[in-house]
């Protein structure tokens, strides 16, 4: 099958000899009337390959590989500021890049996330969008002066034909058995009152531990399915899956936004922190004082740099299916324009997955946990050349490993905290995943 109007596009850069000498990146858009859900059930197992449903409807599939940036520590976050490329398109030249960061930069990977990177961010070859009711499909390609238009225009053509012609996919569910948990409940309640003896208030307030639990799958995962389903039943959530290879996954459904930034200015923060499965429940103090240092965090880091920053006096309420979480929306100003790359840098991770004071939380995680967070906890979205983005912390998420699948779940520990509660918590935390099954 022909595409006239991408052999047209194409025929004029080459006629005009749009293409530098250094390496250029065609960017062709195109409105298409396929299903995002049913490219995205169908292709869900490719390499490379992520889906992201933002709480505001937008979504985004894409697959392929143009360019792929690895970050192996802290430091090198200023590399996805670098914006030397030669966009040629028939869109706007704006390029988004779509991954995440684990929640520790600073320390090697183990167990379970062992030969996954840090960090990665990757502009697809084929990135399928759904924004105001639109399906637009961009397909993207590094090319330079040597690069045949023959093998592009074949090249897109077999991308376009694929998905014009995908049919619908079978929909199975497997079944899963609890392997173990680490820690167990006996040392986690341990872990927490050893934890509490340590809260001094003054240099620890609250410390974020987390625990894994881990499951075999009888057949293999339908991401796609499960999408559906957490698209169904979590809308409010920022629903997702990363595919880091054939076997590995990073998939998981959010109500925590990090930070969402437009014009380089203008920004939005949810501090999310006090969780119970009684929606009466959150006003006990213990709740509302976890929630208080979240709040505190976010505002002694964006005062200094925001020329207006609003923060409601009280929370508000964030009811999901299974738990309630307190929630306040801060919104803010900056002084300057600001690459959002240099926010994250400050934020993460917030006191809501990792304590306050944040370095001496950071050390008693580091002493306690038995297995490596990876990318839970840390954060996940995407970010274009202007320095804009929207970014979520992957709360209610899994690592799935083949017929593995690891679930990570938290609470965080204050010197008022009950070791039984918090343990019951991550019980009910889990469910966000683990209903699909029973569903």
């Amino acid at each position: 099958m022909q595409n006239f109007k991408f052999k047209s596009f194409l025929d004029k850069i080459y006629t005009e000899k749009q293409i530098s000498k250094k390496t250029s990146i065609i960017k062709y858009e195109e409105i298409i009337d396929t299903k995002i859900s049913t490219i995205s059930q169908y292709k869900a197992n490719k390499k490379n390959t992520f889906y992201m449903k933002y709480p505001s409807g937008e979504i985004y599939f894409g697959y392929g590989n143009t360019i792929s940036i690895k970050i192996n520590k802290k430091n090198d976050l200023k590399i996805l500021k670098n914006n030397d490329y030669s966009i040629l398109t028939n869109n706007d030249k704006v390029l988004n890049f779509f991954g995440g960061l684990s929640f520790d930069l600073d320390n090697k990977n183990y167990y379970p996330w062992n030969k996954i990177p840090k960090g990665k961010f990757i502009i697809p070859k084929v990135l399928i969008k759904q924004i105001s009711g639109k399906t637009i499909l961009t397909y993207f390609k590094k090319v330079n002066q040597k690069t045949r238009k023959s093998y592009i225009i074949h090249d897109f053509n077999k991308e376009f034909c694929s998905i014009k012609n995908i049919k619908s996919f079978k929909k199975n569910k497997t079944q899963i058995n609890l392997d173990y948990q680490k820690p167990n409940k006996n040392d986690y309640l341990s872990n927490i009152q050893n934890i509490i003896k340590k809260i001094n208030n003054k240099d620890l307030s609250k410390v974020v531990i987390s625990r894994l639990s881990k499951y075999s799958l009888k057949e293999n995962l339908n991401k796609g399915h499960l999408i559906e389903y957490l698209n169904k039943n979590h809308l409010n959530c920022f629903n997702f899956f990363i595919n880091f290879n054939k076997d590995k996954s990073f998939i998981g459904s959010s109500p925590e936004k990090l930070i969402k930034l437009s014009n380089n200015t203008t920004l939005s923060i949810d501090a999310l922190a006090g969780s119970s499965k009684k929606i009466n429940d959150l006003r006990a103090i213990k709740e509302i004082d976890e929630h208080n240092y979240v709040i505190k965090h976010i505002k002694d880091i964006m005062s200094p740099i925001c020329k207006k920053i609003y923060i409601p006096q009280k929370p508000e309420t964030l009811n999901l299916k299974y738990i309630h979480h307190l929630i306040t929306s801060i919104k803010g100003e900056l002084k300057n324009k600001t690459h959002i790359i240099d926010l994250i840098k400050k934020l993460y991770p917030t006191p809501a997955l990792l304590g306050f004071k944040s370095k001496k939380a950071l050390q008693i995680i580091n002493d306690i946990e038995k297995t490596d967070r990876g990318w839970y906890g840390g954060c996940i979205g995407n970010f274009d050349t202007n320095g804009n983005g929207d970014f979520f912390v992957p709360i209610r998420s899994c690592l799935q490993n083949h017929k593995k699948l690891f679930i990570f779940t938290g609470s965080g520990i204050i010197s008022k905290s009950n070791a039984t509660k918090e343990w019951e918590e991550t019980q009910i935390k889990s469910k966000h995943i683990l209903d699909y099954f029973k569903s």
